[in-house]
């Protein structure tokens, strides 16, 4: 009686251990279709990079230069309107030395203690206020880290003569100016997110031709014309 009895209730839990699970069908089936748990959707991230507050910049900035070139270093200053996202417009003004490139210190002067340039008779500097149009290469292939972008730009230059005679600070106040038109083309690139200001290197070569019989810095070697290649490290505060 007690194996009939456990023979039964062996039976029984057999039976229930094989009932369907919900929503499946109870009769077998030679190949069931299970629907996909997760749907994968590869879209570009342009839209979103584009909208993130941390990586866009305002419409108007501004920063400051340091120049680089065979006449010594400068300083200079610029602001900046960005019309899209790829093109922006520039007021850039600088300050800087002009000279002769073989100009070399090797005269010592007894009287005053000073090594001087010889034959030189006048210190030249350049202060070009330039209006300019910047334009970003390849914004689609390139991250938003590394932006590389072509200038140019047209405007007045004041040229300042002293006389080389006097002292430094003194010689100002025998100063000449003369106003030239010229102008610049250049390529740099952007180095770090713009959420982080505006880091930039770039080469530009300025044209600005003087005109007549030039100026002189050397005695009987007259410039005509002025600029050169300028190597400058842009810093930009939003």
């Amino acid at each position: 009686m007690l194996r009939l009895f456990g023979a039964t209730l062996l039976a029984i839990t057999v039976a229930l251990a094989q009932e369907p699970i919900p929503g499946r069908s109870s009769s077998p089936t030679t190949a069931e279709t299970i629907s996909p748990d997760t749907i994968f959707i590869f879209r570009s991230p342009r839209p979103l990079l584009a909208s993130d507050p941390r990586l866009t910049r305002t419409s108007l900035g501004g920063g400051l230069e340091i120049l680089f070139s065979q006449s010594g270093f400068g300083l200079g200053g610029y602001i900046e309107y960005r019309s899209t996202d790829v093109l922006s417009y520039v007021l850039d003004v600088g300050f800087s030395g002009a000279r002769n490139s073989s100009e070399i210190e090797t005269l010592y002067d007894p009287i005053t203690g000073r090594l001087l340039v010889p034959d030189k008779v006048n210190r030249l500097f350049i202060i070009p206020l330039m209006v300019g149009v910047s334009h970003r290469l390849f914004p689609e292939s390139l991250g938003e880290t590394m932006r590389p972008f072509v200038s140019a730009g047209i405007g007045p230059t004041l040229i300042v003569s002293t006389p080389y005679e006097y002292e430094f600070f003194q010689s100002f106040g025998y100063a000449r100016g003369y106003v030239r038109a010229g102008g610049f083309v250049g390529v740099g690139t952007f180095i770090g997110a713009p959420s982080r200001g505006s880091l930039a290197l770039h080469v530009r070569y300025y044209y600005i031709p003087f005109g007549g019989k030039g100026l002189e810095s050397i005695r009987d070697r007259p410039i005509t014309v002025f600029g050169g290649v300028f190597l400058a490290l842009s810093i930009g505060f939003d």
